[in-house]
C-alpha cells in the first residue's frame, strides 16, 4: 500500500527541522550563545525568506509546532501548584503584577507610537508583559543559581504564566471581533470563569483517580499515551470552546498533577515536550522576514530598550515593595529581562487571528534574541549594579530603606488567622469595588463618545476640544471612585501597620509609619498598574501618559517629603533616647535596624 501524500512532506519537514536544528545549537553552544538562539536561526535557514535551498513548508512546521506550544503548557501545568503560589508568597505576585501591568501600557504606548493599530499595540504590550520560563530556567541551570533569588525569580515567572494564560484568553476574544469595549471584556472573563470551573471540577472528581490507577497498575508507555491524550483532549474541548489550545493543556496538566504523580508524568513527558518546543522556535525563526528588520529598525530599538530598562526598574519596584532588599529586588528585575515563548504564542495568535501586521514577528524575534543574549550577562553583573544605585541613593532614600527592611520582617513575622484579618473584609470589598467601577466609568466613556461628541460639536466647538470635554466629564465620574480606592488602600495600611506594630512590640520612632507607607506603595501600585494597562486602549493615547506623569511628579514630591518626616521622626526619637539614658546613666543606645 502506497503512502498518503502528505506524509512524506510531514517527515521531510520534520526530519529537515530537526537535522538544521541540531547544527545550529550545537554551533551556538560551543561559542556558548543559548540554544534558543540556535532554533530561531534554523528557522531563518529553512523559511522561505532566504535565498538558501532549504525551504520546509510552513504549514506543516506550523501545525507541528502547535504541539510543542501544547506540550509546553501542559508541562507547566504539571508544574503548578495552589501550595507552590502560596509558598512564593506575595512577593512574586507584587513582581508579576507591577511588571506585567507596566510592560503591558508601555509596550500598547510603543506600539501606537510606532504607527500601530490598538489591537495590534494591545498583543504588543501582552507580548513585552511576560518574561521567558524557558531560558531563565535554563540559564538558571547553567550558572547553578540557587538560593532566595532563584525563588523569587521562578515563583514570579509562576504567576506570570498564569497571567499569561488569562491575557491569551481575553485577546483571542478581542482579536476575534468582540473590541475593546468593556462590556464585551466583562462578558468575556465572566464566560472564561464559568468554563474554568466547570472543566476544572468535573475534572479533578474523575480524572485525578484515573490516572493514579493507571501510574499503579499501567506500564510508563500507558501512562504517558494516556497523560498525553488527556492532554490533547483538554486542548481541543477548550478549542471547541472558543479558547486557545494552551488553556486547555494548561488545565489537563493542572488535573493530572493532583494524582500525586506529577513527577513522574513530568519525567516521562519532558523528552517529548522539548523535541517539539524546539519545532515551534523553528517556527517562529520561519516567520522572520529579515527584510522588515531594517524598516522597523525604530521598533527593534524601542522593544529592546522597554524590555532591557522596563523590565529592571518595574521588576526592581515589585520586589521592594514585596518586602526584598534592594539588592535583590534589582538582581531579580535584571534576571526578568527577556521575553520567550509566551510572547511569541501571543504574537502567533494575534497573526492567526489577522490582527497582526508584518512587523512584529520580526521586532520580536530580534529583541528576544538580543534579550537572551543579555540575561545572563546582566545576572552576573547584577550585584555590581545594586552596589552602584545604593551608593548613588540619596541619604534620605537609604535611611528609609533601612526602616523598610525591618518593617518588611515584621509583616513577615504576623501570623495569618482568620480572625485576626477579618475586619479587613470590608475595606478590600470596596477596594475592588471602586476599581471596578472605574473601568465602568471608562467603559461607559467609550459608549458615550460619539454620542456627546457629536453633540458638542454640533454647538460650533471644535472636534479636539469636544473630545477633551468628554473626557473631562468622565474623569470627573472616575475621580469620585480614584479618591475611595485611596481611601480604602490607607485604611488597609494603617490597619496593618498597627498590627504589626502591635504583634512585634517595635516602638522605634518611625516604624508604624514606615510599615504605612510600603503597604500604601504596593497596593496603590498593584491597583493602579494593571488597571491602566486594562483601561489605556479605552482611552485616547496620550491622556494617560499625561495623566501618569503628572501622577508621578506628585507622588514623587509627597513621597520625599513623606520619607524626611520619617527620618526626622527616627533621629529626634533616638535622641530623645540618648538623652534619658544619660539622665539615668546608661549606655547608648543600639545602633537602628
Amino acid at each position: 500500500m502506497t503512502a498518503a501524500p502528505a506524509t512524506p512532506g510531514i517527515l521531510a519537514d520534520l526530519a529537515m527541522v530537526l537535522g538544521v536544528a541540531a547544527l545550529t545549537t550545537v554551533a551556538c553552544q560551543r561559542i556558548r550563545l543559548p540554544v534558543v538562539v540556535g532554533y530561531l536561526f534554523a528557522g531563518l535557514i529553512i523559511g522561505p525568506h532566504l535565498p538558501i535551498p532549504l525551504v520546509a513548508d510552513q504549514g506543516n512546521v506550523h501545525t507541528l509546532s502547535e504541539l510543542g506550544v501544547i506540550l509546553l503548557m501542559f508541562s507547566l501545568g504539571l508544574e503548578f501548584s495552589l501550595k507552590k503560589l502560596l509558598h512564593s508568597g506575595p512577593s512574586a505576585a507584587l513582581v508579576a503584577l507591577i511588571q506585567g501591568g507596566f510592560m503591558a501600557w508601555a509596550g500598547f504606548l510603543a506600539g501606537r507610537f510606532l504607527g500601530w493599530g490598538a489591537v495590534e499595540s494591545v498583543f504588543a504590550g501582552a507580548a513585552l508583559a511576560v518574561s521567558s520560563t524557558m531560558i531563565i530556567a535554563r540559564v538558571f541551570e547553567a550558572m547553578n543559581a540557587k538560593g532566595p533569588l532563584a525563588d523569587l525569580v521562578l515563583s514570579t515567572l509562576i504567576v506570570q504564566d498564569l497571567l499569561a494564560i488569562l491575557m491569551l484568553t481575553l485577546l483571542t476574544a478581542v482579536g476575534s471581533g468582540a473590541g475593546l469595549s468593556l462590556p464585551a471584556f466583562l462578558l468575556t472573563l465572566a464566560r472564561l470563569a464559568g468554563f474554568l470551573v466547570v472543566v476544572t471540577l468535573l475534572g479533578r472528581w474523575i480524572l485525578p483517580r484515573f490516572v493514579r490507577w493507571v501510574a499503579d497498575t499501567g506500564s510508563s508507555e500507558t501512562l504517558l499515551v494516556t497523560v498525553v491524550g488527556l492532554c490533547f483532549a483538554f486542548s481541543l474541548l477548550a478549542a471547541k470552546a472558543g479558547y486557545s489550545v494552551a488553556l486547555g493543556a494548561f488545565l489537563a496538566g493542572m488535573i493530572v498533577a493532583e494524582s500525586g504523580r506529577e513527577r513522574k508524568v513530568e519525567h516521562l513527558v519532558h523528552p517529548l515536550r522539548d523535541m517539539f518546543v524546539a519545532v515551534f522556535f523553528v517556527s517562529i525563526g520561519m516567520m522572520i522576514d529579515p527584510g522588515q528588520l531594517l524598516p522597523n529598525w525604530k521598533g527593534l530599538a524601542l522593544f529592546t530598550l522597554l524590555v532591557l530598562a522596563g523590565k529592571i526598574l518595574s521588576g526592581a519596584l515589585g520586589g521592594l515593595l514585596g518586602g526584598n532588599s534592594l539588592r535583590s529586588s534589582i538582581r531579580a528585575g535584571a534576571g526578568l529581562a527577556q521575553i520567550g515563548e509566551f510572547s511569541f504564542i501571543i504574537a502567533a495568535l494575534g497573526q492567526s487571528l489577522g490582527v497582526v501586521g508584518p512587523a512584529l514577528f520580526p521586532v520580536l524575534a530580534a529583541t528576544c534574541a538580543l534579550t537572551t543574549l543579555t540575561t545572563p550577562l546582566l545576572i552576573q553583573h547584577s550585584e555590581g549594579l545594586a552596589d552602584g544605585v545604593e551608593r548613588w541613593l540619596p541619604r534620605r532614600i537609604r535611611h528609609f530603606l533601612l526602616h523598610h527592611r525591618a518593617a518588611m520582617g515584621h509583616l513577615r513575622s504576623l501570623p495569618f488567622r482568620k480572625a485576626a484579618w477579618f475586619h479587613l473584609r470590608r475595606p478590600f470589598g470596596y477596594l475592588l469595588l471602586d476599581s471596578l467601577l472605574v473601568a465602568v466609568s471608562v467603559g461607559l466613556g467609550t459608549l458615550l463618545h460619539r454620542t456627546l461628541t457629536g453633540l458638542v460639536v454640533a454647538r460650533g466647538l471644535s472636534h479636539a476640544l469636544a473630545v477633551y470635554l468628554v473626557w473631562l466629564l468622565v474623569g470627573g465620574l472616575a475621580l469620585r471612585f480614584l479618591l475611595g480606592i485611596l481611601k480604602q488602600v490607607r485604611r488597609i495600611a494603617r490597619a496593618i501597620a498597627e498590627r504589626a506594630i502591635l504583634v512585634s512590640g517595635d516602638r522605634t520612632e518611625g516604624m508604624g509609619d514606615a510599615i504605612r507607607f510600603v503597604i500604601e506603595l504596593a497596593l496603590g501600585a498593584t491597583v493602579a498598574l494593571p488597571l491602566v494597562a486594562l483601561l489605556q486602549p479605552l482611552l485616547p493615547t496620550g491622556l494617560i501618559p499625561a495623566l501618569a506623569l503628572a501622577a508621578v511628579l506628585l507622588s514623587g514630591f509627597l513621597l520625599w517629603r513623606r520619607m524626611g518626616a520619617i527620618q526626622r521622626g527616627w533621629m529626634e526619637g533616638t535622641e530623645g533616647l540618648v538623652q534619658r539614658r544619660r539622665e539615668r546613666g546608661g549606655g547608648p543606645p543600639s545602633p537602628a535596624p
